[in-house]
């Protein structure tokens, strides 16, 4: 049964009020489940590799609405990473010490960088 089918009760001897209350959906439907995955980032880029290829009859998986979400979330994961890994490696290669500063805090670093770069006002 999916979480959001409603279930019918066998009702005896009642009037119509009684039978649609018996068949109303739940009021709040139940959320789906998660999965979360911890994969190397080369695993990660296999996967993501093998999902672009397209099939014998030439659909990809993008023709997939679940499947392109969740290889978008794939995409965006790792290019994240590798922006990271990327940003530290630059930033190490000019000499800051970065190796006490979370992958979240070497993202932002990054943006505030290319930021400042970019030409235009800023407040």
């Amino acid at each position: 049964m999916s979480p959001t089918a409603t279930t019918a009760t066998t009702v005896e001897n009642t009037d119509e009020a009684d039978v649609e209350e018996a068949v109303a959906p739940p009021e709040e439907p139940v959320s789906e489940a998660g999965v979360t995955l911890e994969l190397a980032l080369g695993e990660a880029e296999a996967l993501r590799t093998w999902l672009m290829k397209p099939a014998q009859d030439g659909t990809t998986s993008l023709d997939d609405p679940l499947v392109s979400h969740a290889l978008t979330k794939l995409a965006v994961s790792i290019d994240t990473v590798l922006a990271t890994v990327n940003v530290r490696h630059e930033l190490q290669a000019v000499g800051l010490d970065v190796e006490h500063l979370s992958d979240e805090q070497v993202c932002d670093l990054g943006r505030r960088v290319a930021r400042a770069a970019t030409p235009g006002f800023r407040p």
